[in-house]
């Protein structure tokens, strides 16, 4: 059997790790990407609980994937607030096949001696972070000693980076060339630009295809069909495709749905003359990037 990775999964929920307003505004979120995508989109309701992503839902997923990556995320600027115990406890269920990250927030004075501790007792094996919720310039190299101790410890650092809903959040932090001085003073740094840093998906391409150790994935493209097909046709046109990972986003998506959204990414061509993403790139996304990418870090 072919296994597949989800590189990109959430575990919190609504009012314990999320606030009211960032629900609120996840909500409309939500129901754009359910009507953009077909119905390819996760919510366990519409309501103040549509982005919640409760342990029981997202191990139903396992039965699509070989294994999952999980994390939280410390970012109280804008509404999110999921201690890491909370995932080492989860990835408990099956330790085999879920592998939990921590999320620290860099803006934290403790944001190092938070992230050892999460590695060194929690057993957790990588960082989720975001400057558009957390409110850190990464160009700031102030905020960069969390990233030279995933360096050192070579563990994997998926950052978000591109645009994202809510009201609070610095998209302006979050625009993919700002991690160009990060990656280059630190270039044996594995790291996952999330989201092919939509809307600015030809800089991440760009940037992810220059350096070795850069990744970017497809988590929560598929809801908008126009642009998910023309980053797919730009990373196969620079040669870039062997760089990008398969993600869900969940609670945005599920594994089985962005799967079945990887797999209709031609549709929007039909009847016409555009070019056709490649039918072994989809496999590729689907089932080999993720080996050299846990791999660890390349010379």
């Amino acid at each position: 059997m072919s296994e597949i990775v989800d590189i990109h999964s959430h575990l919190f929920w609504y009012p314990d790790h999320l606030s009211e307003e960032l629900v609120s505004e996840a909500l409309a979120a939500k129901k754009a990407k359910i009507a953009t995508s077909g119905g390819l989109a996760f919510a366990r309701s519409l309501d103040m609980h549509s982005n919640d992503a409760l342990p029981d839902d997202h191990f139903a997923m396992l039965k699509d994937l070989s294994k999952i990556v999980v994390f939280g995320l410390q970012a109280q600027q804008t509404g999110f607030n999921t201690p890491n115990e909370i995932i080492a406890e989860y990835v408990k269920r099956d330790p085999s096949r879920i592998e939990g990250w921590a999320s620290v927030n860099p803006t934290n004075p403790d944001a190092l001696g938070q992230f050892r501790y999460a590695i060194e007792v929690l057993g957790l094996k990588g960082l989720k972070v975001g400057p558009a919720y957390q409110h850190f310039d990464p160009t700031d190299p102030e905020y960069w000693p969390i990233f030279a101790e995933c360096e050192k410890r070579d563990l994997p650092v998926m950052i978000h980076m591109g645009t994202t809903y809510p009201s609070k959040a610095k998209i302006a932090l979050s625009q993919p060339l700002l991690l160009e001085p990060l990656i280059m003073a630190h270039p044996k740094l594995r790291m996952v630009i999330a989201h092919l840093g939509h809307p600015w998906e030809e800089d991440t391409i760009a940037l992810i295809r220059k350096s070795p150790n850069t990744y970017s994935d497809i988590s929560a493209l598929h809801f908008r069909k126009w642009r998910f097909y023309q980053a797919l046709i730009t990373a196969y046109e620079y040669g870039a495709v062997h760089k990008i990972l398969f993600g869900s986003d969940f609670p945005n998506s599920t594994s089985a749905d962005t799967i079945t959204g990887l797999r209709n990414v031609n549709q929007i061509t039909e009847g016409t003359n555009l070019p056709r993403f490649p039918q072994a790139c989809i496999e590729q996304i689907l089932y080999e990037n993720w080996q050299n990418f846990f791999m660890g870090a390349q010379p």
